[in-house]
Order: structure tokens, then sequence, then C-alpha cells
């Protein structure tokens, strides 16, 4: 039998080799290590992925598990076989009895009675582990260890070279990025509709993590048996947030809205947002996509602020900061474009001693999926410094998640955020705002430096802008999409 068993393990690793190569796509590789290994132990096996914290494990690719088990949520690294990730084989024979299994009562409830766990190792750095849930008692030899050792290397080598290639491919467009942030990239899933597809692409603009519908949570039970469940579509774990997208018909968004209502109830410390529709097409818009992005507004349909409405509230923020930094000479920092407007009229009116600097961000997109680029950064050096961040709007928080990060991993001693337009019914990431000139409607502005499609920013006031006519030919020919060509980010 262990003859039999050894003659397996030598053809499934045989077999592997011969399909893995550098061209072989990451996923098919991946499933070739996953299935075979599966095959030859007989068991189920998850390949898990180390979150960009190091701090939790996503299952990525898995065969032979029930989907229950799998979006239990995404497993701790200090709960769950934690030794794999110091780069030890952890073997349990009795799960129900061995208190490094994280998720004890789930796994002998779907009949997983022993694991196995090896470290994933690329370069010199632990980046996951592939696993073998086992539904009978097993006593795991070193035969079998090296073997699912072997197979985690074969793994190792396609996560390797399909990070080297993006890296690479990042590069050639003037990119420095690290061997790391291109291992997170290698992350895979399928949609089940377009437009997840398209929220996955806005997050990776933003470099922010995400995780495919990893959770599912009971919502009704008769006795021991769940009768509803609900899987909202992504986790980020940078921001222990869910995102449900709902772009369906209405009596569809009424369903979701009574689920998360009822998840709130049973699981309150849970973070979950619901982005709809009108906020979905208003984001792929501001890349030059969706339908949105095929409509022009030819007029402004109401003034929002006027010109004096503006000048007072400016002047109101200008010296509530110059009281707050009477003795600390901040360093006032803003991105353009937008917001060289607002910026130029709060400093004339900032009565303290300061340094102004600016950024400007792009993306670049292509095969590789778009990333965000600091296409200029400040001139100063803000280390041990008082930091303004001044923003023309903040709306979706996801490109100022991303710059307050930046300007944190600077050392500056303090950061806070200044904002002419706070648009919070539309906020998914939640920053914090120290002065807000204005809190604006869930509608589509524009003036004082706001633009759409790189019009009205001359405005002297700010308004809504109205809808117009369908664009022709000529013009939609002329809209960019993403992932093709360098473009502003959107604000």
């Amino acid at each position: 039998m262990a003859v039999r068993k050894v003659r397996a393990y030598y053809r499934t690793v045989r077999r592997v080799v011969a399909l893995i190569s550098p061209d072989t796509p990451l996923k098919e590789a991946m499933l070739t290590v996953v299935r075979g290994t599966a095959r030859a132990m007989k068991a189920g096996v998850s390949l898990v992925l180390l979150d960009a914290a190091g701090k939790k494990l996503i299952h990525t690719y898995s065969w032979n598990l029930s989907q229950y088990y799998i979006r239990k949520g995404l497993l701790d690294a200090d709960k769950s076989l934690a030794e794999v990730v110091s780069g030890q084989p952890v073997a349990i024979t009795d799960i129900e009895n061995d208190d490094r299994v994280q998720y004890p009562e789930l796994a002998i409830k779907v009949g997983i009675v022993s694991m196995l766990g090896v470290p994933l190792v690329v370069g010199d750095e632990v980046v996951g582990s592939l696993r073998v849930y086992a539904k009978e008692p097993t006593e795991f030899s070193n035969q079998d260890i090296n073997f699912v050792s072997t197979m985690a290397n074969l793994a190792a080598v396609a996560l390797g070279w399909n990070a080297a290639c993006q890296e690479k491919a990042q590069q050639a467009k003037g990119m420095v990025v690290s061997h790391t942030a291109t291992l997170r990239q290698t992350r895979t899933a399928d949609f089940a509709h377009p437009s997840e597809e398209e929220f996955a692409h806005i997050l990776d603009f933003y470099d922010l993590e995400w995780v495919y519908e990893p959770r599912s949570f009971p919502l009704k039970w008769e006795g021991d048996r769940v009768t509803e469940m609900f899987t909202p579509d992504f986790y980020l774990p940078g921001l222990d947030l869910y995102v449900e997208l709902t772009t369906l018909k209405q009596r569809l968004v009424t369903e979701k809205n009574r689920k998360l209502r009822r998840l709130r109830e049973l699981y309150p410390e849970i973070k979950i947002t619901l982005l709809y529709k009108k906020d979905f097409d208003r984001l792929l818009a501001k890349y030059g996509c969706g339908p949105l992005a095929q409509t022009r507004s030819h007029g402004v349909n109401q003034v929002l602020y006027s010109s004096a409405e503006i000048n007072r509230r400016v002047r109101e923020l200008a010296e509530q900061i110059s009281e707050d930094y009477a003795e600390r000479h901040p360093v006032m920092v803003g991105v353009l474009r937008g917001v060289f407007c607002f910026m130029a009229d709060l400093l004339r009116q900032i009565t303290v001693p300061l340094e102004v600097s600016f950024m400007a961000i792009s993306y670049y997109g292509g095969e590789g999926g778009s990333v965000v680029k600091i296409t200029k950064d400040m001139d100063i050096n803000v280390a041990g410094r008082h930091v303004v961040m001044v923003e023309d709007i903040v709306d979706t928080g996801l490109t100022l998640s991303y710059i307050i990060n930046h300007l944190k991993a600077k050392g500056a001693a303090s950061l806070v955020v200044c904002t002419l337009l706070d648009k919070r019914a539309r906020r998914i990431v939640d920053v914090p705002l120290s002065y807000v000139g204005f809190e604006v409607p869930d509608e589509f502005v524009v003036g004082y430096g706001l633009d759409y499609q790189e019009e009205y920013r001359n405005l002297p006031f700010i308004g809504i802008l109205g809808p117009g006519e369908p664009e022709t030919k000529e013009d939609r020919a002329k809209t960019r999409s993403p992932g093709t060509t360098k473009k502003k980010s959107p604000r």
C-alpha cells in the first residue's frame, strides 16, 4: 500500500512539472497543483495566501472542499496552523482535540477529521500555505509531508514566475514596485457579474487588497439547518470592510437591503456597505467608461453654492486652521488638479507661517491591471512636520485613503485633512476629516476647480451638472477606457 502511494506521488509530481511553465496561466498552474495534490492524497486541498499585512490567510484555490467550509471567512495567521507561517509543516491527526485549528466545530461539521499544512515560500518569504483536509483519521507520514511540500514548492515556482512577469511589465512603464506587492496581485476570481470585475479593477487602481466572496453569513435556521445565507461580494482586509454591489432591478435591491439589515442585527461587529447602481455608474464614469461616460452634460442644472458663499466658508476654514496651527508651522499639501482654486484661496486667508507642496496622481493600465501611481511627489521632507492635506472633494474616500497612507509612511508628526466638499453619502472608506467646507448631496458637482471631462473648472460657483444628450459616434470613439492609457485619477 505504501509503495503504491509513493508511486502515485511520483506520477503526480512528474505530471505537474510537465504542465507548469512560465507560459502557463497562473490559475491553470495553481489548479493543477491543488487538484493533483487532492487526487493523490484522496482528500480536500486548499491553497491559502497571506494578505498584505501578513495577518490573514485567504482561500485562493481549492479542490474537493465544500463552499460552505471555504466561505467561513478569512483565517487568522496566528490561530490557524500558526507554525506554517514561520516555515514549519503542521500535521494534525484529531482536529477535535487540537487547539491549532481555528474553526474545529465547522471542520467537524463538514466531515474533516485530520489536517496537514505546509508553507508556501517564494524566495525567502512565506507567502501562504498548501493544506490537506482528510475525512478519515490520518497519521501523516514523512512521505506525505514531503509530497505536499514538493507540490507547494511547484506552486511557489509558478507564483514567482507570475510575480516576476508583472514586476517586469510594471517597471517597463516606469513604476517602482516591490516583489511582495506583485505577489498580492496574483489573486484571481470567477466573477458572477461584469460589474464585480469592474469593481475589482477599481480596487486594484487604489492598491486595495480584496477577496471575492470570502464569507457566507447564516441569516435563518430551522433547528440546526441553515435555511438562508448572505455572501457579500467583496472583503477588503486592509479596511476590515465588506462591500456588496447592487446594479440590478429594484426588487433585488430591496431584498439585499433586507438581508443587510438582518446581517447587522446578527453580526453587529461586521462592517459592510452597499454600493448602489448610481454610485457604481458614477465611479466608472470617472474612468471614462460605463453608461454615464457615454453622455455629455451640456449645462449646470442648479447652483449649489455661490461665489460669495464659497468665499465666506473658505475664510472661516482659514481662520480655524490659523488658530489651530498658531505655533506649529504646517505644511499644506494639495493633490492636483481639482484642488487648485480652493487651495489658492485658502492659503491667502491663513495668517500663520506655512509651506506648500503639491502631488499629482495618475494610473497606468495594461494586461496586468491598473494601479495608482504618484506622478509628482512632494518636494518637501515632511518627516516630523505637521501636515494639512487639502482636498477639493471627498466622496468614496478611496483616493484620500491611498494618499494618507503614502504621507504617513513619510513620518509626518501629525496629519489632518481639510476638504472643501464632503460627499458622505458615497463613502466607501471612512477617513477622518478635520476641516469641512460643505457637505454636498449625492450629485455630480462641478465648478471652482471641479471638472467633468476637463470642462467647468473655471466656474466661480459650485453647481450640479444636468443630464445631456448622448455623444456622437465621433465623441464616443475618443472616450478612453481604463487599462489602456495614462489618465488622471478619479477624485
